[in-house]
């Protein structure tokens, strides 16, 4: 007698061998069990939700919703599906929605404190800011421990102006180094500069070996006016009695004021980046030079035929390689401003135009420092150090940088809108790299290439460059009043849109 085909496995055995496979490494092989499991027993709520997670574990985020939903729909009264799909939703942005789940788990009885985090979480991004406090004042009080909780909660109440009670949150936190970064922050925006200094340097004594930590006590010295000296290694705080209110120069919008803060801004960055010595900004300078310098030798070395321009190949490929290297090391920098400046925003004085013109002030500093050591070091090898029109190339230079802080700040609003734009323009990064004459020049193209190539400013501004730096280069094709255009109205939309939608903008809570 022949045997029968062996009987399917029950649904309990299939998650089983899923969750081993799971753990096993083999993500695959877990969804596929899991979807036998769901085709084995349709209205099981708990395979539904296992192969839901197991989606979203593999980047099927949109099709992990819509098994989420299915396992809601079998079993709505489950806190922790709720609290699953709610996490599927603000993941996708989708606010409205995920409250509405984040607000069923809050109220059922096996709601956590990460639910009412994640709701607070949400109902921020949504605009709800009054609601999204008090989700974060029931995530903290249900689970006092989680120092997560607590900064999150000061952070709502900082973000709503209410300082006083933040540094109340946090004077009950547990004593770490990130709780006296933000209760430093709190008390400085509540007009408490000595107490501010001195939150700012208990965060140093715990974390030594942050750089941030001490960036936050230099800047908060530097915005509040205030003096450190060092003594026997330690940093110490003079006067250690607390200021008058009126020797606190409260915050303004004149041109001294604003330029004192870009000017911590900056300093803040310098140290957080490169940390406390000058080797370390040394560094950031050498290390596009090192690239710069390799790049150049392969290309010089492997490519015989006479450089488009001038008399040397090297030459010309470093004055195309140097001026688009600005435009995207400023245009990706002001892009990451939002979210690398999350704790200075937390000060009233600080504004994000603020932290955008450090950024874009430091990384142009950087720039004009690597270009000059390396047409330097040219000049050294017996190259042509002088460009023929120093004004054209330094309009040149000054048009793509403010292209890029045009660029980067519509970039800037885009990822707070959406965060995946960030990889977007990094391929259009890479676009830009082959299509903007680095390592060409638009005279070698066919007419019907080149009448493509200069739709692009990026193009422009470098041949704009070259035309200033060799005398017998005259493009024909560079249009000044183009690039001019370019310029004026990256500029303009990017601050508009900053303006008009900075209250939409994601901010890291």
């Amino acid at each position: 007698m022949t045997p029968g085909p062996a009987p399917e496995p029950d649904t309990d055995s299939l998650l089983h061998a899923a969750e081993a496979a799971l753990q096993a490494g083999d993500l695959g092989q877990a969804t596929d069990l899991a979807r036998r499991a769901v085709a084995a027993e349709p209205g099981n709520g708990r395979a539904a939700r296992v192969l839901s997670g197991f989606l979203d574990a593999g980047g099927a985020r949109g099709e992990a919703i819509q098994w989420a939903e299915a396992a809601i729909r079998l079993l709505p009264g489950d806190a922790e599906f709720r609290l699953h799909i709610g996490s599927l939703l603000a993941a996708s942005r989708r606010w409205r929605e995920a409250s509405e789940h984040l607000a069923a788990h809050v109220a059922l009885p096996g709601a956590s404190a990460q639910g009412w985090r994640l709701l607070s979480s949400v109902l921020h991004q949504s605009g709800d800011t009054e609601r999204a406090v008090e989700a974060a004042r029931r995530a903290a009080s249900a689970d006092p421990a989680a120092i997560e909780y607590q900064l999150h909660l000061a952070a709502m109440l900082s973000e709503r102006a209410l300082f006083g009670e933040a540094v109340q949150v946090l004077a009950n936190a547990p004593d770490d180094a990130r709780v006296w970064r933000a209760r430093a922050c709190a008390l400085a925006a509540s007009g408490h500069p000595g107490e501010a200094l001195e939150a700012a340097h208990r965060a140093v004594h715990l974390a030594p070996d942050d750089p941030g930590c001490q960036a936050d006590l230099d800047h908060i010295a530097a915005l509040c006016g205030l003096k450190l000296t060092i003594e026997q290694g330690d940093w110490t705080i003079q006067p250690r009695r607390r200021l008058p209110q009126d020797s606190v120069r409260p915050p303004g919008s004149s041109l001294a004021v604003r330029w004192g803060v870009v000017y911590a801004i900056v300093l803040r960055d310098i140290r957080t980046r490169f940390g406390h010595t000058r080797l370390g900004y040394l560094w950031a300078i050498l290390e596009p030079i090192s690239h710069l310098m390799t790049l150049g030798t392969v290309f010089f070395l492997l490519n015989t035929a006479p450089p488009p321009v001038g008399d040397n190949l090297f030459l010309f490929y470093i004055t195309g390689l140097l001026p688009f290297l600005m435009f995207a090391h400023v245009s990706q920098e002001l892009m990451g401003t939002s979210g690398s400046s999350t704790m200075l925003f937390m000060l009233p004085v600080v504004r994000r135009t603020d932290a955008m013109a450090a950024q874009a002030l430091r990384q142009l500093g950087t720039e004009l420092c690597v270009e000059l050591l390396i047409f330097g070091a040219a000049g050294l090898g017996g190259l042509q150090a002088m460009p023929t029109d120093l004004l054209t190339c330094m309009t040149a230079l000054l048009a793509l940088w403010l292209l890029a802080v045009g660029v980067g700040s519509i970039n800037m609003v885009m990822v707070g809108l959406f965060p995946s734009y960030a990889t977007f323009y990094e391929a259009v990064i890479r676009l830009l790299y082959f299509g903007s004459g680095i390592y060409y020049s638009p005279i070698a193209m066919p007419d019907w290439v080149r009448a493509y190539l200069v739709w692009n400013p990026v193009l422009q501004a470098i041949e704009y460059f070259r035309s200033g730096f060799f005398a017998q280069y005259q493009p024909h094709w560079v249009n000044v009043n183009y690039l001019a255009l370019w310029v004026l109205s990256s500029v303009g939309i990017g601050l508009a849109m900053e303006r008009a939608l900075r209250g939409r903008m994601e901010v890291p809570t």
